[in-house]
């Protein structure tokens, strides 16, 4: 399911910005969109670029509560998912 994507799993992914492009390439695959192994085209890529953006929005509505003054919840996924 799409949402174990976003599972933190310290034993086989330590502390780090994750593979935004990969992350979408597997959800891209999950959903039946590519192959395994398949590149993402440009316009896939956009959409979910768009997608990020959307939920960022809805997340700079709320204040990180141990981020650094000012830093919102939408700072937060724009920096998780800034590879794309």
């Amino acid at each position: 399911m799409l949402y174990t994507y976003v599972n933190e799993d310290e034993e086989r992914d330590p502390v780090g910005r994750r593979d935004a492009l990969e992350l979408f390439k597997q959800a891209a695959v999950e959903v039946g969109l590519i192959r395994p192994g398949d590149p993402l085209d440009q316009n896939v890529v956009d959409f979910a670029k768009l997608v990020v953006e959307m939920c960022a929005s809805i997340g700079d509505n709320y204040v990180q509560p141990e981020g650094a003054d000012g830093v919102t919840v939408g700072d937060r996924i724009r920096g998780e998912l800034q590879g794309l």
